[in-house]
């Protein structure tokens, strides 16, 4: 029985599949020709064909909408575009830069070695910058020392050493400690992952400044003294590139608005 159904099984793939195969691909275009006629000699067109054929004053339009003297014209336009405006108010800082590393990550594998023989003194050098200001800001803080974002109820605000620089030194040394890591092994994942603590110390930090805020009333002269959050000497940096790029005040006011929350 077992050995019928096998072979019945056969002829019928082999008899109704191409059959099928052929209903499908042309039967379908058939049984749409004959209803196309029958409503024709009806005098009823309905659904008329998809490939019908387009008059000539039709195609002879769309094929000169797209003529040589449009492209010329935006080209021009283009050039014109480029070239307007005051030298040294335009951006070109930006454009300039944007040009270099679009290039240098094209060609970014011919510096394989190089990034490797860079890549271990600049991460042994963040590594120890972060180490040493993990343990400065922890001598620094002393009893205050807490791990959550909330305050201690009866601490104090800390201005000097390494508060003196940066508002969260710990916060600071662990991103700038994992990113001398990511560098010295040169690890992509590593440094993924220390983007991703960088944004979550910065919600962590922006959460403690509103309870230190309620806590201390003078923690808004504090922030003013030292503008820098997470990263060390950003404000002096964020203010010499906004200088360079002759950046106007809205320009600076998104910069400095995007640099206190992040920076």
């Amino acid at each position: 029985w077992a050995m019928g159904l096998r072979i019945l099984f056969t002829l019928l793939t082999v008899a109704v599949v191409p059959s099928a195969l052929a209903f499908s691909l042309g039967g379908h275009a058939s049984l749409r020709h004959i209803a196309l006629r029958r409503n024709t000699e009806s005098g009823i067109q309905r659904n008329p064909p998809l490939l019908a054929p387009r008059p000539a004053a039709v195609l002879r339009q769309t094929k000169g909408s797209g003529d040589k003297g449009d492209s010329s014209d935006l080209a021009d336009k283009v050039l014109n575009n480029t070239l307007s405006g005051n030298v040294g108010e335009r951006g070109e800082v930006y454009v300039a830069l944007q040009v270099v590393l679009c290039l240098l990550v094209g060609v970014g594998s011919l510096f394989d070695e190089a990034v490797e023989s860079v890549s271990i003194p600049i991460g042994l050098a963040l590594c120890a910058y972060g180490i040493g200001m993990g343990y400065l800001g922890t001598q620094d803080l002393g009893s205050n020392l807490t791990p959550w974002p909330k305050p201690i109820d009866d601490g104090s605000l800390q201005r000097d050493g390494v508060y003196g620089i940066v508002r969260h030194p710990l916060y600071s040394s662990i991103v700038i400690g994992c990113a001398g890591l990511s560098i010295l092994t040169i690890s992509f994942p590593r440094l993924l992952l220390t983007g991703i603590l960088y944004g979550l110390l910065t919600a962590k930090a922006a959460r403690e400044e509103e309870m230190l805020c309620e806590t201390f009333s003078d923690y808004g002269d504090y922030c003013g003294q030292v503008p820098d959050r997470l990263i060390p000497y950003a404000a002096l940096l964020a203010s010499s590139f906004r200088t360079l790029s002759g950046a106007k005040s809205c320009y600076s006011f998104i910069s400095l608005s995007v640099y206190k929350c992040y920076l």
